[in-house]
């Protein structure tokens, strides 16, 4: 009978070598290096662990963040469309689409403002050119 409740009672052996063995290629994953993972201090492990943890958690949020704008994107792009889903609506005409991304910082609207300004110094130049060219048109026709 003790023989019996011996055996029921052993603790089977775990040796610690082949749960590092097991755990060594993630902590190789996020950035740990062979010799760090094995020589160093076991702290090491712990902060590598703690850094990717964070990491995680901000990919995460950025990434919720996109998928939120995103969704702004698209529900106002719907508003906006909305004149013409709507068969009785006097208006008949969709608003336009915004031409800048919204949450721009300062110097980025600066550099869009740039490009707008060359946009519209090149209309006036093709417009300027297309009257140029009607105007000698008429000129040689007379």
């Amino acid at each position: 009978m003790e023989n019996s409740l011996v055996q029921s009672k052993q603790v089977e052996h775990i040796f610690l070598t082949e749960v590092f063995k097991k755990l060594c290629p993630f902590y190789m994953s996020i950035g740990m290096t062979y010799e760090q993972f094995w020589y160093e201090d076991i702290e090491l492990a712990k902060y590598y662990l703690e850094a990717y943890r964070i990491k995680e958690k901000r990919e995460a949020e950025k990434t919720k963040w996109i998928i939120w704008q995103q969704g702004a994107y698209i529900y106002e792009a719907l508003c906006d469309v909305s004149p013409i889903l709507r068969p009785f609506s006097k208006e008949k005409k969709p608003l336009r689409y915004p031409k800048r991304p919204y949450g721009l910082e300062d110097t980025q609207k600066e550099i869009l403002d740039q490009e707008e300004l060359k946009e519209r110094q090149l209309l006036k130049t093709q417009i300027y050119f297309q009257n140029w060219a009607r105007n000698m048109q008429k000129r040689f026709k007379e």
